[in-house]
């Protein structure tokens, strides 16, 4: 938290002010610092959002009938699929970085949002698909069976069974894949060259460079600070469901 307080309290600061003292409460506060930083970083933020969200849903959605599939359903090769999946989690995403690339570029997605979306989606299927998996082992397998007796198929039975028991599933997925494409710095910098495609996290990066701003600690602070308000704001929400997730995706011994 100490970083932190550091931001807030230069982020309401004249270049003056800061001179004066770093740790004095800001007096008068620039408030014009926040407008200015609302002003840079909107349409970052909104491509976050588009990215993060566009992740978010892809990867939920596939890792929702993927697990399903491997919990539920008796197909040949299920066990070694399912291992060969969850192996990935040893391998270091950096060791991924030129091979997707190279993908992402013969498929000619560079400077798209599609670029964006869909390598974070592959690296993020593995650990959801597993917490997925252990949570639908835990469900009674009477459930199932009287949705079958119901006569709802595989779709049905997903939507309106297994859906509404495990959103703390979903919150905790949501959580870990909305702040790992949040916070990702190098795939955006090296699939984009269009600035408005750039991320929150390269908008930032290249607004350091910008001349005006050297003398200028206050108005780059207040940026930052806008800057993190949205992942605060969606951890205090989904804060309780993710607790609550992460015992209930957890391996029983």
């Amino acid at each position: 938290m100490f970083p932190f307080a550091v931001m807030i309290l230069l982020s309401g600061k004249t270049y003056a002010q800061k001179m004066y003292s770093i740790w004095n409460i800001p007096t008068p506060m620039q408030w014009g610092n926040y407008l200015f930083g609302l002003h840079v970083t909107m349409e970052y933020i909104g491509n976050s959002i588009i990215v993060s969200g566009g992740i978010l849903i892809i990867t939920v959605f596939v890792a929702t009938i993927a697990a399903y599939a491997f919990s539920r359903l008796n197909f040949r090769g299920k066990k070694i699929s399912f291992t060969l999946i969850i192996s990935l989690l040893m391998v270091p995403g950096i060791l991924t970085l030129i091979p997707l690339f190279l993908v992402v570029r013969n498929l000619g997605l560079l400077n798209t949002y599609w670029g964006l979306i869909l390598p974070q989606v592959a690296t993020s299927l593995p650990i959801a698909i597993y917490l997925l998996k252990t949570f639908f082992d835990s469900v009674p397998a009477d459930l199932f069976a009287a949705a079958r007796v119901d006569g709802a198929g595989h779709f049905k039975t997903i939507w309106h069974i297994l859906l509404p028991l495990c959103m703390p599933v979903f919150s905790t997925l949501a959580v870990i894949n909305v702040l790992a494409s949040w916070n990702n710095y190098i795939w955006v910098l090296l699939c984009v060259k269009d600035a408005t495609l750039r991320t929150i996290p390269v908008g930032l990066a290249f607004l350091q460079t910008e001349d005006y701003l050297k003398y200028k600690p206050g108005l780059t602070m207040a940026a930052y600070l806008v800057a993190s308000i949205p992942m605060v704001i969606v951890f205090f929400i989904a804060l309780k469901p993710f607790m609550k997730g992460m015992t209930q995706g957890a391996v029983k011994f």
